[in-house]
């Protein structure tokens, strides 16, 4: 029996490739970790971009938020009981006006099988005007299309990535978010976000998730076992942070974007991004 999906629900998710907004954080909750978001904010104003990716690396707040209970019976009741987090991924946008996401397949960039399910978390209200996730039902079950780089300063992706070739968008879906409400999607599904005018940040956390049975990838990989036990050893261990922002924390995460990095940019014509182990523009 799933512990809090229904099977329709769960018939949705592995049919149309994401599953509707669930709430799973109380407003106390929400207070909490925006509150502690806001603080590494002001005490790292330099460093706010290694939030996009491994960030439970980073900061025991971020930790706790990928164990948070609500969270996890969700995605056992997709992928089973051993659950590894592969990221939590920050994606801030403000209110700019420039800042979007393009149509694009995160399984195209970064392949992870048999599954990486995201969740989009929200921190702070995320309508349409805010810049809201966009999804197309059902195009997980196809192959990955053909994309072109960019690296575009103003997209929020780490290639600046979008999909070259015709596609049918008609049947778009917007995941409007409630703070506290996660959204969720199979990697595979084509999905994007427009630009940020509702005059308020766009607050939204990434959980990525994987089963412990994940194959293993061209370039090793790392994740952090949540749930559950982790008996294939498939991939290496991301230590639990004990600090914020500590040394051994930033040693650790570098270490681990440097291999996502291997897999994100493997093919691409651009070098890897400063928070995937790349060096600094000059």
């Amino acid at each position: 029996m799933p512990n809090v999906l229904s099977e329709q629900q769960i018939e949705h998710f592995h049919e149309q490739g994401f599953l509707p907004p669930i709430p799973v954080l109380s407003q106390a909750e929400i207070d909490h970790y925006r509150g502690c978001l806001e603080n590494f904010e002001r005490t790292n104003p330099n460093d706010i971009k290694k939030l996009k990716s491994k960030s439970h690396i980073l900061c025991p707040w971020i930790a706790d938020m990928a164990r948070e209970p609500k969270i996890l019976d969700i995605y056992e009741d997709l992928i089973g009981r051993d659950i590894l987090c592969y990221s939590m991924a920050f994606r801030i946008k403000d209110a700019d006006g420039r800042t979007f996401a393009g149509w694009h397949q995160d399984g195209a960039a970064n392949p992870i099988k048999p599954i990486l399910v995201i969740g989009a978390l929200a921190l702070a209200d995320c309508s349409l005007a805010h810049g809201c996730l966009q999804v197309i039902p059902g195009s997980h079950k196809k192959s990955a299309l053909q994309h072109t780089d960019t690296g575009n300063p103003d997209s929020i992706l780490s290639r600046g990535q979008f999909i070259s070739t015709n596609f049918d968008d008609s049947k778009a879906v917007n995941l409007e978010l409630k703070a506290g409400e996660i959204g969720l999607f199979n990697a595979g599904i084509i999905h994007g976000s427009p630009i940020n005018t509702s005059g308020e940040r766009r607050i939204v956390v990434l959980v990525e998730m994987i089963p412990a049975h994940t194959e293993v990838r061209a370039h090793r990989d790392s994740a952090m076992l949540v749930r559950g036990v982790d008996t294939f050893h498939n991939v290496d261990v991301d230590p639990a942070p004990s600090q914020e922002f500590g040394p051994e924390e930033r040693a650790a995460w570098r270490r681990a974007t440097k291999k996502v990095g291997k897999n994100i940019f493997e093919g691409s014509p651009l070098p890897p991004t400063t928070v995937y182990g790349g060096q600094p523009a000059n």
